[in-house]
């Protein structure tokens, strides 16, 4: 995404406000990999995974936990200032190495048939999709994982009129509510398409193709459909892999909102205004009666495929 990638972009404050993976769903990944691979050397007893590619990897978080299971892992990313950040805090070993590149064609050092497994988080809605496959299965060993997940938009348990604003905010145009706004009031509007709508639909429309890919395995969890547990200490594997939940306040979820490429789209064109992440948390003070260190519960739901190349 164009945002990601200004070099002005605060790449620290993106990753210190984001929600993190469970170590529930790596393992579920990694039983996944292993389950027609099993790369087992009878001589060390140890598992051995060979090479890893975090696509989208922004400020690294993920590929730096798949070098808890392979020997060598690449980040790649477009932006520039995500792969300086990664590159500024790397440690000297050589087990990881990041790169710019696209998912829909990585860097020369990347061999065709030579990857054990990608990974795409919260990255692949805004890919070509077809050139994205066809990239991933070049450059996958036979028998190898392509897994991508994402998180949708979080939502307030036991607070629907705040899930209501959220919504606006997020997806809706006040121009097209209100016809007499001088200017935009939501950032619905300053998201990249098709990609945030495939977030909103949990990427349904995109199917992993058949003649690239077998053992398809899709997962997702909606929230309003499937529920959530009554006490979150317990955690949600019952629910899915994949159960993202954060006690937050009102203080994180503005570095949150400030985390989007939303925001600094909008805050270019009418930051002179007014800030309008603050404006859309003083709506959820003024309607709620909340305060900057109310806490509350929120969940995400999610999605994740896992496929294996032919």
């Amino acid at each position: 995404m164009t945002t990601y990638s200004d070099a002005s972009f605060n790449t620290q404050h993106y990753d210190d406000s984001r929600p993190n993976y469970p170590k529930s769903f790596y393992q579920e990944l990694m039983r996944y990999h292993d389950s027609v691979i099993e790369p087992f050397n009878y001589h060390t007893e140890k598992y051995i995974h060979d090479v890893a590619i975090d696509t989208g990897c922004g400020s690294g978080f993920v590929a730096y936990e798949l070098c808890n299971h392979f020997k060598k892992v690449y980040g790649i990313d477009p932006s520039q200032a995500m792969i300086k950040q990664c590159n500024e805090k790397k440690p000297s070993s050589d087990q990881i190495q990041f790169e710019i590149g696209y998912a829909e064609a990585y860097p020369g050092i990347i061999a065709p048939n030579s990857i054990d497994l990608i990974t795409g988080a919260e990255c692949c809605h805004w890919v070509d999709h077809p050139k994205f496959f066809k990239e991933s299965a070049r450059v996958l060993k036979k028998g190898g994982t392509l897994a991508y997940w994402f998180y949708k938009d979080p939502v307030f348990v036991g607070f629907p009129k705040a899930n209501e604003i959220y919504t606006n905010y997020t997806y809706n145009s006040s121009l097209e509510l209100n016809p007499e706004d001088k200017f935009e009031r939501y950032m619905g509007p300053y998201y990249q398409q098709p990609g945030h709508d495939y977030l909103r639909t949990l990427l349904k429309e995109i199917e992993v193709p058949q003649d690239l890919f077998t053992d398809v395995l899709r997962h997702e969890y909606i929230i309003e459909r499937d529920g959530y547990p009554t006490d979150f200490k317990k955690g949600g594997d019952d629910y899915t892999p994949l159960f993202i939940h954060k006690r937050i306040t009102l203080k994180w979820f503005l570095n949150y909102v400030k985390s989007w490429s939303a925001y600094h789209s909008w805050m270019k064109d009418h930051g002179d205004k007014y800030n309008i992440a603050e404006r859309f948390v003083d709506e959820l003070k003024l309607e709620l009666g909340w305060t900057d260190d109310t806490e509350l519960d929120v969940v995400w739901d999610t999605v994740y495929t896992f496929a294996r190349k032919r």
